[in-house]
């Protein structure tokens, strides 16, 4: 530590790439047993050092820890050590008149999700188990000039502090607390394919969010209507009760403002575990569960959306391809995705979709005979009946969905209510009224081929003409070479970090693919098995202006994502 220190105190200097002296071969410093690695951001940011401080697992107690918990673990250790490095205030601290020194310890703050990071996680190297935490400090520095002496101030009295009061006070306990809950999660998650439902919601849970994500203060707590309750008893004796969502077609309907978006987000939050506190823990959803909606001006590229429109002029929808898609062409671009990506459920707000896609009644059907458009009442049961996936949907505007539901549920005042016996004297029509008959078998899922020589993460530079590679992502969005894609609608994308590794998921799957073509599904399945043996750092490189925080994204986010590029041309099957 006393080298590091004489380093940083040397750096007052104009030209703050001196800092440069800190990343040599010799950037490895030990302080009272922790060890301290201290390496680039990125090339033409000197001044932001990444911090990669290693805990041996035994000044923890963590030596005996259940390794299947080591994400859970993990995720608690990071959010104990940012709680240390909140409160360090570094610009009210150096006020230096008019003008004041800038600096920052840039600690990634989680939110309420517990998944997989790379700012945070064990490190086994066959000799020793460590935690490690990694965070950028942008060194203390006025007018691109470096205070070596303030930068020292921030590495041993405001870190060092942080690192020492991390070990001192780490609550082993309160981790085992925070493990049981991930633990208890993991189990109803498991538990659920083998009931048969979609989702389970325990008894009161607070849905509702209020600032920061936080559970709403006096939110109505969830309470499961009695003909839907279930108590499920776990392997340490936990007993938890409360409503199990059954695979097939479910309708939640009920007034404006009565809770049912709040209810279907939740729903959606729930493929991820939350931590102890957020009012969620045991709103448990399939993973492979997405929403979807109209999409209006995203790009198709070769995809068969026959199974919900026909014939369009001027356009052949066995391998349809717009950049502009209208919404019921991406709302159908959206499902038949959704179900080649391995989606077992599908979440539907009307209040998101395209009318003219979702509906169609009686009178309208006998008035229009040749609509190219089937409407997803026609396939609403037959996409479960086939290919087993679910849909979960919020109606408030139409009755069409009531006669094709397995049940309806009424929200009123955040409360639910099952509605099936009510609604029986009601029900107009069979399922079977709703069966098309189709001239060749519908094809829910379509293997996307996609020819390597169309993705590059490469672009050429106007002025000097030179070819170089290019990624960047800021908000919502993702910039690979030539290609810019939009990812504000994916709705279970939950964080910039997650928007990063998929950025790099792309860029290794247009660099590392040799093959002239890939199956799409296949490869990225193929990316999740690398980042689950090495982990986040396999793909991530400093060589781009991104923070090297990544976390675990859905599998099915990044498929989407991909389809969403204008570049990759489908090779059909």
């Amino acid at each position: 530590m006393n080298r590091l220190i004489k380093l940083l105190s040397s750096c007052d200097l104009s030209d703050v790439t001196s800092l440069r002296v800190l990343y040599k071969n010799d950037n490895v410093y030990s302080y009272n047993g922790v060890t301290i690695v201290c390496s680039e951001t990125h090339k033409s940011k000197p001044e932001y050092v990444k911090f990669t401080v290693q805990f041996p697992v035994e000044m923890l107690s963590l030596e005996n820890r259940n390794r299947s918990l080591d994400a859970s673990t993990a995720d608690y250790c990071l959010r104990a050590f940012v709680s240390l490095i909140e409160k360090i205030d570094l610009e009210q601290e150096h006020k230096t008149g008019k003008e004041k020194f800038s600096g920052k310890i840039f600690i990634h703050e989680p939110n309420q999700k517990v998944i997989v990071r790379n700012s945070c996680f064990f490190k086994d190297d066959m000799l020793n188990i460590t935690m490690v935490i990694r965070f950028p400090v942008h060194m203390m520095e006025k007018r691109n000039v470096v205070a070596g002496k303030l930068s020292v101030k921030i590495v041993r009295k405001e870190l060092g502090k942080a690192i020492r009061d991390f070990v001192d006070f780490f609550d082993n306990d309160t981790c085992v607390l925070f493990n049981t809950v991930y633990r208890r999660q993991m189990e109803i998650r498991s538990l659920l394919q083998e009931r048969k439902l979609v989702c389970f919601i325990a008894n009161n849970s607070v849905l509702p969010r209020g600032k920061g994500e936080k559970p709403l203060g006096d939110a109505v707590p969830f309470i499961s209507p009695t003909e839907d309750e279930i108590e499920i008893t776990l392997s340490d004796g936990f007993v938890v009760k409360g409503m199990g969502i059954a695979e097939g077609v479910t309708v939640i309907t009920g007034g404006g403002y009565s809770g049912k978006s709040t209810l279907l987000d939740s729903i959606l939050s729930g493929i991820y575990n939350h931590v102890p506190g957020d009012g969620r823990e045991y709103c448990i959803t399939e993973e492979r569960s997405c929403k979807i909606i109209a999409e209006d001006g995203r790009s198709v590229s070769s995809l068969d959306i026959t199974p919900f429109i026909r014939d369009i002029p001027h356009s052949n929808t066995k391998a349809f391809s717009s950049y502009h898609a209208s919404g019921s062409t991406s709302q159908a671009a959206n499902i038949i995705e959704a179900v080649s990506f391995g989606c077992k459920a599908l979440l539907i707000d009307e209040d998101r979709t395209a009318t003219n896609f979702m509906i169609r009644d009686s009178r309208m059907k006998q008035i229009i005979q040749d609509d190219p458009i089937v409407p997803f009442t026609d396939r609403v049961r037959h996409l479960y009946n086939k290919s087993s996936v679910s849909t979960i949907l919020i109606i408030g505007g139409t009755s069409e969905y009531l006669d094709l539901a397995d049940n309806v549920y009424m929200m009123k005042n955040y409360t639910l209510h099952n509605y099936n016996r009510e609604l029986m004297p009601f029900k107009q029509n069979t399922f079977e009224f709703y069966e098309r008959e189709d001239e060749h078998e519908v094809r829910w899922k379509v293997e996307r081929w996609v020819r390597t020589d169309s993705l590059s993460s490469f672009k050429r530079d106007a002025e000097s003409n030179r070819i170089f590679e290019y990624m960047y992502v800021d908000n919502n969005t993702i910039h690979l070479g030539k290609e810019t894609v939009d990812v504000s609608r994916l709705d279970t994308i939950i964080s910039q970090q997650q928007i990063a590794t998929i950025a790099f998921i792309l860029r290794y799957l247009a660099t590392r693919t040799k093959e002239p073509k890939f199956n799409l599904y296949r490869s990225v399945q193929e990316v999740f098995a690398l980042l689950s043996e090495q982990g986040l750092d396999a793909i991530y490189s400093n060589s781009f202006d991104i923070p090297h925080d990544l976390e675990l994204p859905a599998l099915h986010d990044v498929m989407f994502s991909f389809s969403r590029m204008r570049l990759p041309v489908y090779v059909l099957v």
